[in-house]
């Protein structure tokens, strides 16, 4: 089973029908809303449904598929992990930054990432990401910040 914590930028959207959606998705066994924190938890057989498909549904439902909404998430695991930052020089804008970290969730190894975007300032724009070591390397790693400082 694997898990994933993920925020939206659109939590009003969320309800009790988002979570029941979500738990009838073939390969997901829960579903839930954190409304504190506003992350959706999703507990999923990754045999049955990859976390790619998972997270297009929830843009999809969310109505979200063509707006970069994803802030921040977790796949949670706790694997070879190793902490680093990547430094977003100059975003272009919200959607450049959101675009970012969805490209971030679909990159093999990288287990979190979260940023201190501010809204205002859109130079060195901080994005903190947990990766595993045993899936992605270091030298990887510093190519990625490359090229998302290359767009």
């Amino acid at each position: 089973m694997k898990k994933i914590k993920i925020k939206f930028d659109y939590v009003s959207f969320f309800d009790e029908e988002f979570s029941l959606y979500l738990s009838k998705l073939d390969g997901v066994t829960s579903a839930n809303i954190d409304t504190k924190n506003d992350y959706v938890i999703v507990e999923y057989d990754d045999n049955l449904i990859s976390l790619k498909v998972l997270v297009k549904e929830m843009l999809l439902y969310l109505d979200l598929i063509k707006i970069p909404s994803i802030t921040s998430f977790d796949k949670c695991s706790n694997n070879h992990i190793c902490k680093d930052t990547i430094v977003i020089y100059d975003v272009c804008c919200e959607y450049c930054l959101k675009s970012i970290l969805e490209e971030l969730l679909e990159t093999k190894g990288i287990i979190s990432a979260y940023s201190d975007f501010d809204y205002h300032n859109l130079y060195n724009v901080n994005i903190f990401i947990t990766y595993d070591t045993s899936i992605i390397s270091k030298k990887e790693i510093d190519n990625l910040k490359m090229e998302l400082n290359s767009y």
